[in-house]
């Protein structure tokens, strides 16, 4: 009888190492390498359960905001059989994505589009969604064509050095961007990273602060995209207006609440715009203690959209003729040309990190 415990006790041992092996094998085949080969698909919160929740709308935009005819127009312009293809190369790499994290993946994609069709540049900070982007560029033919019919010019790739850093200011920005245009989904900071942890840096204030609206638009945002399409221009014309009116609240808040004052949000719009209004705010009022003032601006459901992640970026290295290191098709040089407003060829550098942005 003893020699039988002994027996069941080395089985029970070596039973719970096996599982335990396996265990450690499927997390470590799943994590992100950081290259662009096989297993390059990033998992952030691996064992999470990825949202049953329905996929907003027009990339969660609201009715009444002037970038939602744009969101439409983008959506119309990727067919379920293209996307189909694309995913077909992304299960390829990463078998174990299940619809729901590619349906997420896929919708955060589109919603970086729509961004980079707005500004000269936008850094890419997700891996994952990056990696879909490289497999989508590898259809040359139907990405230019669905370019093109969303935003009149092609949005290209720009890769840069590894070990490169976006630019002060880039990352609340894209914050600031982000929360402006898209009502929050619960996969925001999973798949972005940490949102609101940076604050607008003091150039970009100086800058909002000094520079006239026709002067923002060329610095600040895609200005050749913005003469093809009236929605684009509108919504520049928005974001600008809300840029300096959140400013302005910023500088010259007295004894009323910043939610409560004109320009601190617009209820018809929803939530849309009340955290990007409270990062202007705290990063003039409080920019030291900037992102515990966020946490507070923000109830529970909010922070744990907005607050999971890491807060790195996707970023390849380019090769001397301006092609990823993995062939995808970059702007020349490891830049692209955003416009500019003057239509020369020297343009503006697209992003300091890894990111897109459009030349005709």
């Amino acid at each position: 009888m003893t020699q039988f415990a002994i027996v069941v006790f080395v089985l029970i041992i070596i039973f719970v190492i096996v599982i335990s092996l396996i265990r450690s094998r499927e997390v470590g085949g799943n994590r992100y390498s950081g290259g662009r080969g096989r297993g390059s698909y990033g998992r952030t919160n691996r064992f999470a359960p990825w949202p049953d929740s329905e996929l907003p709308s027009a990339l969660g935009i609201p009715y009444g905001h002037p970038a939602r005819t744009a969101a439409e127009r983008l959506e119309a312009s990727l067919s379920l059989a293209f996307e189909s293809r694309v995913k077909d190369r992304v299960l390829k790499e990463s078998p174990r994505m299940s619809d729901k994290e590619w349906n997420w993946t896929w919708f955060e994609l589109k919603r970086y589009f729509l961004m980079c069709s707005l500004m000269r540049s936008v850094p890419m900070y997700s891996r994952q969604v990056d990696a879909v982007w490289h497999e989508m560029l590898m259809f040359t033919r139907e990405y230019e064509q669905f370019c093109i019919a969303f935003c009149g010019e092609m949005i290209h790739h720009a890769p840069h050095a590894p070990d490169a850093q976006p630019a002060e200011g880039e990352r609340a920005l894209f914050d600031w961007l982000y929360g402006e245009l898209f009502q929050q989904v619960p996969v925001s900071g999973r798949i972005w990273g940490a949102f609101y942890r940076t604050s607008m840096s003091p150039q970009k204030l100086f800058e909002l602060a000094e520079f006239s609206d026709d002067t923002l638009r060329i610095q600040w945002f895609n200005s050749k995209a913005l003469t093809r399409y009236a929605d684009l221009s509108a919504t520049v014309d928005h974001l600008i207006y809300r840029l300096k009116s959140q400013l302005d609240e910023a500088k010259g808040r007295d004894q009323e609440g910043y939610g409560q004052r004109r320009n601190g949000y617009d209820p018809a719009l929803g939530a849309v715009g009340l955290l990007s209004g409270m990062l202007i705010f705290h990063s003039v009022s409080s920019p030291n203690d900037f992102a515990q003032q966020m946490d507070q601006a923000q109830n529970e459901e909010q922070r744990k959209a907005n607050g999971s992640g890491d807060s790195t970026y996707a970023c390849s290295g380019s090769s001397d003729d301006g092609r990823d290191n993995d062939g995808g098709h970059g702007g020349g040089g490891g830049d692209s040309s955003c416009g500019s407003g003057g239509g020369d060829s020297g343009g503006s550098s697209c992003g300091s990190s890894c990111g897109g942005g459009c030349s005709s």
